[in-house]
């Protein structure tokens, strides 16, 4: 089975983010890392270890992370609704698709509460 690790500086805040704004399960979790399951992708919300985590500053609101290597996109049956719940977390579903994205107006970037950049697609 293919999955990503996420590195988060705050585990809870992170997993529960793309618990509540993606609908994805948790298999297992634990003081180190939470198993998501979205749609059959394992997504590994992973904590930073403390020795490293205190040199990572996350800002309010988060600084985004927009040079990554990687990106994941998640399907969202209603991105106003998904928008809403992102802010409330403490990330963002950006109100207007990126320019690259043409005539695509189902696809927005966003990012979650540490800054880690996403993509969010009408399903």
């Amino acid at each position: 089975m293919v999955s990503a690790v996420l590195f988060a500086k705050d585990l809870r805040r992170v997993a529960t983010f793309y618990v509540r704004v993606f609908a994805v399960q948790v298999l297992q979790e634990d003081a180190h890392h939470a198993e998501l399951d979205c749609s059959g992708f394992r997504l590994v919300v992973h904590q930073i270890p403390e020795q490293f985590a205190r040199n990572v500053v996350v800002t309010t609101p988060p600084h985004r992370r927009e040079h990554g290597a990687i990106r994941l996109n998640f399907p969202v049956r209603d991105v106003p609704g998904s928008r809403a719940l992102a802010r409330s977390l403490g990330g963002e579903i950006d109100d207007q698709p990126p320019p690259w994205a043409g005539g695509d107006t189902s696809f927005h970037l966003g990012h979650d509460p540490e800054g880690n950049v996403f993509g969010a697609q009408s399903a």
